[in-house]
């Protein structure tokens, strides 16, 4: 999905600046003396919407909590803020009422339609292009309701009353953002124009759009300017750098549209008789706010209060998975909130892999029942478990999306892209042998996919592409099959004259390698995770715990050896790669913590998987009393209990 990219869904405080800044403004469209102005009607995008994106099949949606805490009974109305939006509070602020209907509210009074509805829907834009990509109700649409809007008014009030409501409401006209941020820049949708050329489509198709309103009789306008787009915290994210400034080729075609816009307005007050455009500067006055957020009272101008920190907003800001600030009014943005990381690439075996072997000629897959038991409409995607894995949780915690999709899936959105994917593959190892051994995807060919990533991730991101690889964490978990498969399954390492000391050295030196391959690629960031207590896994206590059934001894001290290894070679890898940080993600001692205390987590059973084992042939009734689901992965609580300590120690040792 794309994103909704409204600058209005925002705290109270900044909607009702932005009220102060139209109430000087709408003085000066001055009516007679004694005449009140009748309505006020809004088109445009989410910044005025009020609901009708309820009302159309679009992911572009914000119909549920915590949208609309601060709205009256807490109601979430389809508005793209945590209250009331500036159509809203525009209209109370001159005298006509406290909320705007949606025009496609079906629940619309006779009275509602004489006071003013809204038009404008989410994801709308000047560019005809726009409301296509995400299935929102293009300006050409809105003015076929207002047709519909206008016969209902003159049947309630007759032509003369209704021709004065057209003359002396407020119409305001919001448009623009989504334009600019979705369609040009992050969609590249209109390859063919440059800055200049498509700023100048938009301020064209403006000019037409508010001329068609004066042949309705529409004559006193409040048109907005873009606002600082660059300095949402989503674009500051993906293309502002390390320190996530504000992206400055979002602003500049920010400003360059608006003093086209300007220009035109001027033009249309000298063509149009009586009409009274006035040009709306929220560009400048959010910019102060942002950069001097204090001055206004607010605390936090970077990030927003409530979401994922991606890109999207609407679905991602939800009470399910996404939290709010304590304070929403110290945050000048309500939704796109975003931590330090624009995205997770994810790199290595099952713990991690989403679904790359479901594309694979493997045995080794996870695409079938009782796999994903627990995750969304009890599907199983490919995930080695019963919902989400690891990949998944870290990605959720660092505050970018819930789930990590797998690269090699047939599609993935230009969000996707540019918020991370998976490369893993259930059953590869960094022992060349170990992959292949498995036909699965070596070190090498998840390189590869790599590299083909990169060249989508440009295709959609452009100029940032480079920065969100820069700024991604690379998580990766390599060690595990070669361990507990390569060395112990089969005689492979000892064919080769391997002792366990021998082969744990091996396989640092071939981790070290992979990171290089990715750092070549522009990887920075990296949470390299040790391998998980081998011995204590339900497979390995059947066949190598003995009578009483307990972690084998040796292969955890093997799985010991090479965590100690590796993350000591880790601390010299930041000096020898330039630029890199790396952070060793301690998965051996936090799980082994669930597993030896595992009542005091709200399990029940530690010893056995819950599924797909001699011990379980029928799945358990409850996966979330297992530590583990089946014979060597834990269950998606595991992952949860064992992640809240690791991705505090990602975000520290990343930041």
């Amino acid at each position: 999905m794309r994103n909704s990219i409204s600058w209005s869904s925002s705290s109270w405080k900044l909607c009702l600046l932005s009220v102060l800044l139209l109430t000087e403004t709408i003085a000066a469209v001055k009516l007679p003396p004694n005449v009140k102005i009748p309505a006020l009607i809004a088109f445009g995008d989410s910044i005025v919407d009020t609901g009708n994106n309820n009302y159309v099949k679009t992911v572009v949606k914000c119909d549920f909590q915590p949208y609309g805490i601060n709205f009256k009974d807490r109601v979430p109305t389809g508005r793209f803020c945590d209250g009331r939006v500036p159509a809203d509070l525009i209209a109370e602020e001159v005298g006509i009422k406290s909320a705007v209907p949606a025009y496609l509210d079906p629940d619309l009074k006779p009275h509602d339609l004489l006071t003013g509805v809204s038009f404008a829907s989410g994801g709308s834009g000047y560019d005809p292009l726009t409301p296509k990509l995400v299935a929102a109700i293009p300006l050409s649409e809105q003015l076929k309701y207002f047709e519909e809007y206008i016969e209902k008014v003159k049947n309630l009030v007759g032509e003369e009353q209704k021709s004065f409501i057209l003359a002396n409401s407020v119409i305001l006209l919001v448009a623009g953002s989504d334009d600019i941020a979705n369609t040009y820049y992050d969609m590249r949708a209109r390859p063919h124009y440059d800055v200049d050329s498509y700023t100048t489509l938009m301020a064209n198709s403006a000019t037409d759009f508010i001329t068609k309103l004066y042949g309705y009789g529409v004559r006193r306008l409040a048109v907005f300017g873009a606002p600082p787009l660059g300095c949402i915290p989503s674009q500051r994210t993906a293309g502002g750098g390390l320190f996530r400034e504000c992206a400055e080729d979002f602003n500049v075609a920010a400003k360059l549209f608006n003093s086209k816009l300007t220009k035109k307005l001027d033009s249309l007050r000298k063509n149009l008789p009586g009409i009274r455009p006035i040009y709306i500067n929220i560009y400048d006055p959010l910019y102060d706010i942002i950069q001097k957020p204090q001055k206004y009272g607010f605390g936090v101008s970077n990030k927003g209060c409530c979401g994922t920190g991606v890109i999207e907003v609407a679905v991602l800001c939800n009470k399910i998975t996404s939290s709010v600030c304590p304070d929403v009014s110290s945050h000048v943005f309500w939704d796109k909130a975003d931590g330090s990381f624009p995205a997770l690439l994810a790199f290595g075996d099952s713990i991690l892999d989403t679904g790359n072997n479901n594309y694979l000629l493997t045995l080794l897959k996870g695409n079938y029942w009782p796999y994903g038991r627990s995750f969304d409409m009890r599907r199983a995607t490919g995930r080695f478990g019963n919902g989400r894995v690891f990949s998944d949780i870290i990605t959720e915690g660092l505050g970018i999306k819930k789930t990590l999709p797998a690269y090699r899936k047939l599609f993935n959105s230009p969000s996707d892209l540019k918020t991370g994917v998976c490369f893993a593959s259930g059953g590869a190892g960094v022992d060349p042998v170990t992959s292949k051994m498995l036909r699965v995807l070596s070190p090498s060919d998840q390189v590869n996919d790599f590299k083909g990533y990169i060249r989508k991730l440009k295709a959609v991101a452009g100029s940032r592409a480079n920065n969100i690889i820069e700024n991604a964490v690379i998580l990766v978990s390599q060690g595990n099959n070669d361990i507990g498969i390569t060395f112990f399954g089969t005689p492979s390492a000892r064919m080769r004259g391997m002792t366990s000391f021998r082969y744990t050295t091996k396989l640092v030196g071939w981790n070290k390698k992979f990171m290089k391959d990715l750092y070549d690629q522009g990887a920075r960031k990296f949470a390299v995770m040790g391998v998980i207590p081998l011995g204590c896994l339900p497979l390995s206590r059947i066949f190598l715990g003995g009578f009483v059934i307990s972690c084998n001894f040796f292969a955890n001290r093997v799985a010991q050896d090479y965590n100690k290894k590796l993350s000591d070679g880790i601390q010299s890898w930041g000096s020898e790669f330039r630029g890199a940080k790396f952070v060793y993600v301690d998965m051996y001692n936090t799980l082994t913590d669930v597993v030896k205390n595992y009542r005091k987590y709200g399990f029940t059973n530690n010893k056995n998987g819950c599924c797909c084992m001699p011990t379980a042939i029928v799945p358990c009734p409850f996966p979330d009393r297992y530590v583990f689901y089946d014979f060597a992965h834990p269950s998606e609580k595991a992952y949860k209990v064992i992640s809240k300590k690791l991705i505090q120690d990602i975000k520290k040792g990343l930041a």
